[in-house]
């Protein structure tokens, strides 16, 4: 689709990992993003307008074409994250957004996790607009993306280059094919290996403790670990490798310690022993009996993936 709609310099910028096996539909039913969310939103920021199909056979729609058309309840937000367990999705609207002229990413290298964090804080703090803040670790690294024309990117360049210094960061700026490599090689070293992936969600002033939680609970049970994620959203993905019977019993900790912050810790992927054990979602508090109501009043029948998420 985005290869159809740059063709009028427009795409939908949503970058979820392994984008190119993703269905529009799938991407809605799981509110999935990458590292552009920083600056974008994920799809229920850019969703507009949704056309459903009811399980009693009838089809519904809400939103539409423009974006101040909502009147009443917001399906397409509902339908954002809900794993196809309420309706099935067959036409949608979103926001697009311009062809960038131009990509520059500043990489910088710290010594410590907790660095990295703060770093990404102060980037958010400053006043430049990049489109993604991404964490990354082994090495500790920040990756800051600026895509605009290149003046812009140039002048934003400076900026975070001296604030990056003065964290005592070792700095570099990469433009062209390196740039795209270095995007690349960032998402696979997540989603291109075996082992198992969760997803931590905090607020980010929590990104240090939790990345320090990581470091400590992974060390501890010798198993090997690679980081990603929107270090200034509060969102980090954590791919464990090694001792896959060691993973349960971290995800375990890893929600202690992020429900301790009103955080979260979500199995992306893993095998059927690990999210047997640790369960894919965990405890989703409060909120069980209402999301319960909305899959009885869409579902009343349970007939949509089932048993796929803690309401379904």
């Amino acid at each position: 689709m985005n290869e159809i709609l740059r063709r009028e310099r427009q795409w939908l910028p949503l970058d979820p990992p392994r984008g190119h096996r993703a269905t529009i539909g799938g991407i809605i039913a799981t509110n999935d993003s990458g590292p552009r969310r920083h600056r974008y939103g994920a799809p229920r920021d850019l969703i507009i307008g949704i056309e459903l199909a009811l399980v009693d056979g009838r089809t519904a729609k809400a939103g539409g074409r423009v974006v101040k058309n909502v009147a009443g309840y917001d399906l397409s937000k509902l339908m954002c994250g809900s794993f196809g367990t309420l309706a099935i999705v067959t036409s949608a609207t979103f926001k697009l957004a311009p062809v960038a002229p131009f990509s520059q990413t500043v990489v910088a290298t710290v010594s410590d996790l907790r660095k990295l964090s703060d770093l990404a804080l102060a980037i958010a703090a400053a006043p430049v607009g990049p489109t993604a803040v991404e964490v990354q670790s082994p090495p500790h690294r920040l990756l800051v993306r600026f895509e605009t024309t290149e003046g812009a990117a140039a002048a934003q360049t400076t900026i975070v280059r001296d604030l990056c210094i003065a964290h005592g960061a070792t700095v570099s700026a990469i433009s062209g094919q390196a740039d795209v490599d270095a995007w690349r090689a960032h998402e696979s070293r997540i989603f291109s290996a075996s082992g198992t992936v969760v997803k931590i969600a905090v607020l980010p002033t929590h990104v240090g403790d939790m990345l320090a939680s990581v470091q400590r609970l992974t060390a501890g049970a010798a198993v090997e670990c690679d980081i990603a994620g929107r270090a200034a959203l509060g969102i980090v993905v954590v791919r464990l490798g090694g001792d896959a019977g060691a993973h349960a019993g971290i995800i375990e900790d890893l929600r202690r310690d992020a429900g301790a912050r009103a955080g979260s810790v979500v199995v992306l992927s893993g095998s059927a022993d690990v999210i047997g054990a640790a369960g894919r979602f965990g405890a989703i508090g409060d909120a069980a009996p209402l999301m319960r109501a909305v899959k009885a009043r869409f579902d009343p029948n349970r007939m949509l993936n089932v048993g796929l998420a803690p309401w379904a």
